[in-house]
């Protein structure tokens, strides 16, 4: 009979314990719940910092039913998951609706989240320390920008099926420095007060970004951008099936070591159409409709044959 209770007691603790790890792996937000306890699904928090604060790494905060779930700074491998549920965030923190500050090894997620900002000057994601970035389904709108991806160390950033809209600076930032690579798919950036999308890097290092399928239009200055602050570095831009319309420049290359290269896709409706400067260089693969432009064509973007 010892033995037996015994046995049963270190099972029902091993129960408890396991029932603890799960609640810390996945906790849950609702637009009617209370930032108390940790967040399990039978009685879901109120805000995303506060799950988040009851969430362990490589977990998931959840969102159940619809609400303003305010800004989260992110510090750990998390994601954030509004599935068939408006998951809404409009007032920030430190400047940004999402601040990641999670270490160079942390993978953050983002899906089906709309960051309004409403005209403020605040950032819709901030990241800036961290190994990679997945953003799906979102809508990012109305800030100063839309994301900033500024991180230290070799990085990766992917976003999908988003929009990003109504900036007063920039749609989306890509300024790291460390090596990154980027994967842009069905992104649209518009009506952004400079830059729809800017990729940029410093001394020494690569950024190699893929857009496809993506949309950038009636943004103040360029569509989409390839620079560098240092000679050294070397920006890489791939654009596939994509569409750059009513931009005052539709693509540009702006500098020595940056590499634009275009195909497959619609140019028009901009001020200049393609522009490459300052020894930057486009290259275009001859299946592109360049048309439409006050000036289709600045400097000597480079021909090349469809392979």
């Amino acid at each position: 009979m010892r033995r037996l209770s015994l046995s049963a007691g270190i099972f029902f603790i091993g129960l408890l314990g396991a029932t603890s790890v799960q609640a810390g792996n996945e906790s849950w937000v609702s637009g009617t719940g209370s930032d108390v306890g940790n967040c399990p699904r039978t009685a879901p928090c109120r805000t995303f910092q506060f799950a988040h604060d009851q969430t362990s790494n490589n977990g998931a905060i959840n969102v159940l039913t619809a609400g303003n779930f305010g800004p989260v700074t992110i510090t750990k491998p998390i994601s954030i998951v509004a599935d068939g549920v408006e998951a809404v965030i409009n007032t920030a923190a430190n400047g940004a609706a999402i601040t990641v500050d999670a270490g160079d090894g942390a993978i953050i997620s983002l899906r089906g989240l709309t960051i309004d900002l409403r005209g403020t000057n605040n950032i819709g994601i901030n990241f800036f320390n961290g190994r990679a970035l997945h953003v799906h389904n979102c809508a990012i709108r109305k800030g100063a920008e839309g994301i900033r991806f500024t991180p230290g160390g070799n990085s990766e950033l992917y976003i999908a099926d988003s929009a990003i809209a109504d900036h007063t600076f920039n749609g989306l930032f890509v300024g790291p420095s460390g090596n990154t690579t980027a994967v842009l798919d069905r992104v649209r950036t518009e009506n952004n007060g400079e830059i729809g999308m800017r990729f940029q890097g410093t001394a020494g290092i690569t950024v190699d970004a893929t857009l496809r399928d993506s949309v950038s239009a009636g943004n103040g200055t360029i569509g989409i951008v390839a620079v560098h602050f240092s000679a050294s570095s070397t920006i890489k831009v791939m654009i596939e099936g994509s569409a750059l319309l009513d931009n005052s420049t539709g693509v540009a290359s702006d500098a020595d070591g940056a590499v634009v290269r275009i195909g497959n896709s619609t140019v028009t409706g901009n001020n200049i159409g393609l522009r490459a400067s300052g020894s930057g260089v486009i290259e275009s693969y001859g299946t592109n409709k360049v048309d439409g432009n006050n000036t289709d064509v600045s400097g000597t973007p480079t021909p090349i044959d469809p392979k």
